[in-house]
């Protein structure tokens, strides 16, 4: 069963995080989370195509929480998705198309692939649980 979005006028609603910077470093946003019985932990990053690439921070950040979770003996996954969806309409991360995935400590990129966000995941479900 897929679930509706429960609030979607909530996505336009801005945080100010200005009071949580330290020196250079503020805080970075995540566009979806996933966790199965604490065994599979999957970050999900959306750009739309027209976006510029995500920047170092994030990058470093999601490479950081992915590979220590992966050195723990979780198996863990970060997926960049690439969409085309115009700002005014809901973008189906699933179908979006997967750049690249941070995965047992390297990026690995799926550019010339035809890989959904939606195969990444289901992927590393089969590696999780078998």
């Amino acid at each position: 069963m897929i679930r509706p979005l429960e609030h979607p006028e909530r996505a336009a609603q801005l945080i100010d995080l200005t009071g949580i910077n330290y020196g250079n470093l503020s805080p970075t946003d995540v566009d979806g989370f996933l966790e199965i019985k604490n065994k599979l932990f999957v970050f999900l990053e959306f750009k739309n195509e027209n976006a510029p690439p995500i920047g170092y921070g994030q990058r470093t950040a999601l490479e950081r929480v992915v590979d220590a979770l992966h050195q723990s003996g979780k198996v863990s996954l970060a997926v960049i998705g690439q969409h085309n969806t115009a700002h005014t309409e809901i973008v189906n991360g699933a179908a979006s198309k997967a750049l690249e995935v941070r995965w047992q400590g390297q990026w690995v990129s799926l550019e010339g692939d035809r890989y959904t966000v939606r195969d990444c995941v289901n992927k590393a479900m089969s590696y999780a649980f078998t």
